[in-house]
């Protein structure tokens, strides 16, 4: 048996031919030229030859990432009251610091860890009919909404952008506002973390142009949105005597142009009202704060999808 390695038939490709008394086997090698890809173009190779395989891994990883999004919904704010507490002096070095990887997650009512296999996401609280397995205390129904809504975003973003990595630029973000839009909802506050998370990863998609945008049309809309938002800010302090819009929100909403472009911006505030609108009649808040992250942050979900749709 002889191993013979050149092109055949005046192909440019290689082959591997194995000569044997009773035939001859033949084993196709890539061409050259297919080294040179990129891996995410390669990537998207392989599932264009499994089309199912895309929207399910993204299925499994949003359920994952929403797991770890619930973490960082409980933790972030309680490590930067921390954080601002050692700074002034006022935390004693008997309380032990938090982390998102120290301490385990635990029940937080019996303090016990909880175990592996009641950490998969979704399913063990199902699995648990939402009860903590020792002590039997309720477990917030928030967690596996979380978990649902994120491996949703990503699903959805997998079928409208199946082969490019416009649609997994489009699920980190769904990430970034997920974690930014219920921590508002908590403490009435966006952390800059998640804004400018917003902000760089879409200037990234822009300069990898794997955005619709260009860097300058998603440059440009940073700007157009952070000068609107922040002129109406100002004009409503004078107006109102009193702050109607957070400086957060002035950021998420500028973070947003570089996502959907400055012409897209009104579409954005008009997702974002009608939605502060309607949540402010179905809770009834009446003249108290609104917490517009939200809001906000599905204005630029809805207005990026509808660029996509139509």
């Amino acid at each position: 048996m002889r191993l013979l390695i050149g092109p055949t038939d005046g192909e440019s490709r290689d082959y591997l031919r194995w000569q044997t008394p009773v035939g001859r086997i033949r084993r196709f090698t890539p061409h050259p030229a297919s080294y040179n890809k990129q891996p995410l173009t390669m990537l998207f190779d392989v599932f264009q030859q499994y089309p199912t395989a895309m929207p399910v891994l993204a299925t499994v990883g949003g359920l994952i990432i929403g797991s770890f999004l619930n973490v960082v919904i409980w933790r972030y704010p309680i490590m930067l009251r921390q954080q601002m507490a050692e700074f002034h002096g006022e935390m004693s070095s008997a309380q032990s610091k938090i982390s998102l990887a120290l301490p385990r997650s635990h029940c937080p009512h019996c303090q016990q860890t909880i175990r592996i296999r009641d950490n998969i996401p979704l399913f063990s609280w199902l699995m648990l009919k939402g009860r903590c397995r020792d002590c039997q205390a309720k477990i917030s129904k928030r967690y596996p909404l979380v978990e649902l809504l994120t491996a949703l975003a990503f699903l959805l973003a997998s079928l409208v952008w199946p082969e490019s990595g416009w649609g997994l630029a489009v699920m980190i973000l769904s990430a970034w506002l997920i974690a930014a839009s219920v921590i508002d909802l908590d403490h009435q506050w966006l952390p800059d973390v998640f804004t400018q998370g917003v902000l760089w990863t879409g200037l990234i998609a822009a300069w990898a142009q794997q955005s619709p945008l260009t860097l300058q049309d998603a440059v440009t809309g940073v700007l157009v949105g952070f000068i609107t938002f922040y002129s109406l800010r100002w004009i409503a302090g004078i107006v109102l005597r009193k702050e109607a819009l957070g400086m957060g929100d002035v950021l998420l909403f500028a973070a947003l142009g570089g996502w959907v472009g400055a012409l897209s911006l009104p579409n954005v505030a008009l997702i974002a009202s009608c939605c502060g609108l309607i949540y402010a009649v179905i809770t009834k808040r009446g003249s108290t704060t609104l917490p517009f992250g939200p809001c906000l942050s599905l204005g630029g979900i809805a207005t990026l999808y509808l660029q996509a749709l139509f």
